[in-house]
Parts: structure tokens; C-alpha cells; sequence
């Protein structure tokens, strides 16, 4: 990506934020173009140690000046030793991954007990149409009623679980990526 291009994008990104500040960083961020052409790097080289344009709209977008995002870039650089690196890793094969499927076979267990309770209720309904259960009932009927309830709790946990397993492994996918790209140290 050339340095137009890069401008371009980061401008996009930081749409939101006052003009006046938009145009400051847009002057820092081509400064640091002329300085690195200047110092005979090419222009693809200096967008890639900015990094992706989106992430360094957000960090300005939280308050970052671009002295400090610039002092923490250069430090990821020069200083990678991939303790991040080694940190994700280990961290997956011992907690993560064995934390998600844990909870992705919990969202899958409460699927099959909602199968297998709409199909007691079938069974039940039947046999009530049938007549097959008219000794006993009163109980079957509220052995039915019970098993709607738990039919509807359990549509209700399955919809708000995947939804936020779903939010939940996405955050966690962002953050094992940081790590992995800027290590452990400071944010």
C-alpha cells in the first residue's frame, strides 16, 4: 500500500472524530512518510510499520498521540522476542481451545436435551389423544406442562448462548491476534 493509499484509508476510518484533529494526525501520519522516504525506505514499508489503518484509527480514536503509538511500534518491532507468541500458544493448547469446546459441547448438550423434550411431549400428546393414559392423567399433564416450560427455557438459554459464544469466541480471536502481533508489554 503507497502512502495515498494509506492516507486515504486512515482518513475513512477516523471519519468520526473532530476536523481539526483528523487533520493534525493526517499531518503527523504523512510526516512520517516524507521522514521514512526520506531515510530511503519505500513507501509500502512505512505503511506496513504503521500497521493496518483501522486499528491505528481506533487507537487514536481512544486518545493515543502518535509520538506514543509510534514509541509502542517501534518497540514491537525492534524488541520482538515472541513471548507473545509463545504466550498464545501455550495458552490455547493448555486453557483456551479446551474452555471453548467445553462450552461449545454445553451449547450442543442443551440442544439435544431440547430435542429429546419436544419428543417426550410428542409421546405424550399421543398418547393423551389416544386415550392410551387415562388412568393417569392429571399427572401426565403436568408432566407435560413441565416439560413446555423447559422446552422454552431451554430455546431461550440456546438463543442468548449462542449468541454470546459467538460474540465471546470473536473477542477472544481478536485478542489471542494482538497478542500474537504486539506480545505481552503495554497497550
Amino acid at each position: 500500500m503507497n502512502k495515498t493509499e494509506y492516507l486515504n484509508r486512515l482518513s475513512n476510518e477516523l471519519g468520526h472524530m473532530p476536523y481539526g484533529d483528523v487533520k493534525d494526525i493526517m499531518q503527523s501520519i504523512e510526516e512520517h512518510f516524507d521522514l521514512g522516504v526520506s531515510e530511503g525506505r519505500s513507501e509500502a514499508d512505512i505503511a506496513e510499520s504503521l500497521g493496518d489503518p483501522k486499528e491505528l484509527a481506533n487507537e487514536f480514536k481512544d486518545g493515543a498521540k502518535f509520538n506514543q503509538i509510534m514509541k509502542k511500534r517501534k518497540k514491537v518491532d525492534n524488541g520482538r522476542d515472541g513471548t507473545g507468541r509463545i504466550f498464545v500458544v501455550v495458552f490455547n493448547i493448555f486453557v483456551g481451545v479446551g474452555m471453548w469446546l467445553v462450552l461449545l459441547a454445553a451449547i450442543i448438550a442443551a440442544l439435544c436435551f431440547l430435542g429429546v423434550d419436544l419428543g417426550i411431549i410428542g409421546v405424550i400428546v399421543t398418547s393423551l389423544i389416544m386415550g392410551k393414559l387415562t388412568e393417569f392423567i392429571v399427572p401426565f399433564i403436568f408432566l407435560l406442562l413441565t416439560l413446555i416450560f423447559v422446552a422454552v427455557f431451554l430455546v431461550i438459554l440456546l438463543i442468548l448462548g449462542i449468541k454470546y459464544y459467538g460474540k465471546g469466541l470473536k473477542a477472544y480471536i481478536r485478542w489471542n491476534r494482538h497478542v500474537w502481533n504486539y506480545g505481552l508489554g503495554e497497550d
